[in-house]
This record gives structure tokens, C-alpha cells and sequence, in this order.
């Protein structure tokens, strides 16, 4: 049967599929199973499926699989495009950002500097009190304690008894003392006329240390012992009392001290950048660490201008007096050195960090550049320039911090 006969048989058959009045015209079950039930099985093959070549489209769930892979493809796509469009608009706010702070003009409020002043200035340091005078007590030869007549923490005058001696050995001591002289004094007359004038010489020596044995103990006795008592050499209070009686003490041995309160030192270490600022005879406001709302008045005695290596700073003595002896010995103050200083007056707005390394913005051909200055003082609303600017500069005072090295500005209002 040729192929034009093929498809007539097809054709009549699928019609009769579907036209009710062929319908009982087809062949039985039995006889159907010959026939094929599709169109499409009776197609030809491709050339390449008969050689046993499948292609995908023809591989079961392919579609399902490929439709799977193009979703994947396109969320990834997606997201990069999001990322993409997020760095451009990012960036662009960058840009957006950076053009208005270095390339905006800024509205400022300037100051025109004017004429150096002479103004008070305040340096400050920290220090410990010590007493203005004080005396230890001791006598330069062993002796006997019959009594002590005071007791630690008293307040004792010039020249009131504190230690009662034994009378025999204050005597003895002296009397020995005298007799050492003596002694060196007849062997140096025996030794002269020998001829011997190497003895003559180591006799000469002895006679001059026994004399100066006996002025010495002599002065000292004079000063601190009146009737067989050890006196007060100043007026103050007792402290570090070692002695009691009965005690037998050592040559030069430590007694008591005296501590004169009346008027007290303050040692205060002040910053080595303030040495050449300081002079004696300057006022001070010395404010206890134990006593925060009371202020004394001192006055600048000495400058020890010696640097402390590991502080940067040197001594300064402020004396101060105590006459209600509320500053104690040991306390710890903090000091205000008044000053005067010649120099620019500066808003303190206008200045960076003024505490170190100190710039201001200068104003030249309407663009703002940075200057360093050096800061020697301040109030509560001004700064105190000595070095880094000249007479009618005109600075940066609002607003100082929005400001960047080389940015044009526009002068909308000047102080001075």
C-alpha cells in the first residue's frame, strides 16, 4: 500500500472517531488494537529519533526542570541588579555628601582680632603643705631625762621648757668638754720647746678640735638649755615626742619637734610651659582637697626651676597664712597663681582645642585655612593668644566646626 492510500485510511479513521454517525462504523475493541489511536503515532520519526539520537525536549519532567533553572537564573539576576542599583545610590549619597561639605560656601559669623591687651590670667598645679618652720629637739651629748614637761599636740612659745635634765651630767658634759681643752692646751706648751715641730703640730690640732668641741656644745646648750631644761626654740606644736623619763638618750638623739603652723608652705608643681610666667611676690588662691569651699591667700616665695622628669613640671613654694590653723601638714591643695599677660583676647568658640596644640580658621580671599596658635590663659568666654595672630586677622567664629581646610565661606557677620 502506497503512502497516499496510508493517509486516506488515517484520516477516515480519526473521523470516524469523532462523527457521530461513523462511530458504529468502527472496528471492535479486538480489531482496534491494530489500529493506532493517535495522529501523532503514526507521524513520521524524525531521521535523527530513528537513529536513537533523544533530544531534551523529549526526556519526561524535562520542561518542568528547565522552567526551575530559568527562575534561579532570573533571582540571581534580580539580585544583582538590586545590589548594583544600591551601590550606585549609595555612592551617589557619598558624593551628594562630600560636595556639600567641601564644595558648598558656608554662611559664617567671623572675628576681626584686635589689639594685644594686658590680662589677668590664672595658672594652676597641685601640691602638698608643709609647715614654714620646724625644730627638732636633741642635745649633742648623751644625757638623763628627769622629766617631760609637755605632751604630743601641745601648743608650747618660744622658749618654754619641754624636757627636764639631770643637772650632774648636763655639768659633766661641759665640764669634760673644758677639760679636753685644757689637756691639749698643756700638751701643746710641753711640745713646743722640744724642738719637735711634727708633735708641735699634731698638738696644735688636738688643742683646736677640743675648743671647737666645747663652742659647739656651748652654742647649743645656750639656745635650747635654760636651768638644766631643753627649750622651745619657736613657737608651735609638739609633735614625733620620742622622750619620756628616765629614758638615758644618744648624742644628737631625736626628742620632739616643734612645728610652727602659724604660717604654712605650699610646694606646688606647676607645668614647665608656665615657667617664664611665674615671678616671686605673685598672688595665689590655694583651695585645700579636704576643704573644697574655702579659699587662702598666699603669696609666691620661691621657684625652683628644675624640671621633674616625670611630670613636666617644676616647684613652686606659695606661702600662706594659717593664723586659724586649719591647714594641717600633709594635705594635699590645689593652687591658682594670678598673673598678667600680654596678649590677643580670643572667643573662646573661635578656637580648637584650646588646651593643645591650639588652631584657629583664618579668612584670606573668602576661604577658611587652618593656623595654629599658642594659647598662654582663658576666662570662662575668652582665650588668651600670645603667638599666631596679628592685629585685624579675621577668624572663623561660627559655626567652627562644620569648617574644612580650604573651604569658601561668606562672611555674613563680623564681631570684634
Amino acid at each position: 500500500m502506497d503512502e497516499q492510500k496510508k493517509s486516506h485510511i488515517i484520516d477516515d479513521y480519526l473521523d470516524a472517531d469523532t462523527d457521530p454517525a461513523l462511530r458504529s462504523q468502527r472496528p471492535s475493541v479486538h480489531s482496534r488494537a491494530m489500529v493506532p489511536a493517535t495522529r501523532e503515532q503514526l507521524v513520521p520519526v524524525p531521521a535523527k529519533l530513528e537513529q536513537g539520537e533523544i533530544q531534551q525536549d523529549f526526556v519526561p519532567g524535562s520542561a518542568q526542570k528547565q522552567q526551575g533553572l530559568h527562575t534561579q537564573r532570573r533571582g540571581k539576576w534580580m539580585l544583582i541588579a538590586a545590589c548594583v542599583l544600591a551601590t550606585i545610590l549609595f555612592l551617589g549619597l557619598i558624593s551628594f555628601v562630600l560636595f556639600k561639605i567641601f564644595f558648598t560656601v558656608h554662611d559664617v559669623t567671623a572675628f576681626r582680632v584686635g589689639r594685644r591687651k594686658m590680662v589677668s590670667q590664672y595658672i594652676g598645679g597641685g601640691g602638698i603643705i608643709h609647715p614654714r618652720q620646724q625644730v627638732t629637739v636633741s642635745y649633742p651629748a648623751p644625757l638623763h631625762i628627769v622629766d617631760v614637761l609637755v605632751k604630743e599636740g601641745d601648743s608650747v612659745k618660744q622658749g618654754q621648757p619641754l624636757i627636764k635634765l639631770d643637772p650632774d651630767q648636763v655639768n659633766a658634759q661641759i665640764n669634760r668638754a673644758q677639760d679636753d681643752v685644757n689637756a691639749a692646751q698643756n700638751y701643746l706648751n710641753s711640745v713646743t720647746g722640744s724642738g719637735n715641730p711634727v708633735a708641735a703640730a699634731g698638738a696644735n690640732q688636738s688643742l683646736e678640735e677640743a675648743q671647737s668641741k666645747l663652742k659647739a656644745l656651748q652654742a647649743q646648750t645656750s639656745s635650747i638649755l635654760q636651768d638644766n631644761q631643753l627649750i622651745s626654740p619657736i613657737q608651735g606644736v609638739v609633735t614625733n615626742l620620742n622622750a619620756s623619763p628616765g629614758l638615758q638618750f644618744g648624742t644628737n638623739a631625736s626628742l620632739l619637734t616643734v612645728v610652727d603652723q602659724s604660717s604654712v608652705i605650699m610646694r606646688a608643681k606647676i607645668p614647665l610651659e608656665n615657667l617664664s610666667q611665674i615671678q616671686t611676690g605673685m598672688n595665689a588662691l590655694v583651695t585645700p582637697s579636704a576643704l573644697p569651699n574655702q579659699t587662702f591667700n598666699g603669696t609666691v616665695t620661691s621657684i625652683t626651676p628644675q624640671a621633674d622628669p616625670q611630670t613636666d613640671t617644676f616647684q613652686v613654694d606659695i606661702q600662706v597664712v594659717n593664723a586659724q590653723q586649719m591647714l594641717l601638714t600633709g594635705m594635699s591643695a590645689f593652687v591658682r597663681i594670678q598673673g598678667q599677660v600680654n596678649a590677643f583676647v580670643v572667643p573662646r568658640l573661635a578656637v580648637l582645642n584650646p588646651d593643645r596644640e591650639s588652631s584657629v580658621f583664618e579668612i584670606r580671599n573668602g576661604h577658611a585655612y587652618m593656623k595654629a596658635v599658642h594659647v598662654v590663659g582663658r576666662s570662662t568666654n575668652n582665650v588668651y593668644v600670645d603667638d599666631g595672630l596679628t592685629r585685624n586677622d579675621l577668624i572663623v567664629l561660627l559655626p567652627l566646626q562644620r569648617i574644612r581646610q580650604g573651604q569658601e565661606v561668606h562672611v555674613v557677620r563680623t564681631e570684634q
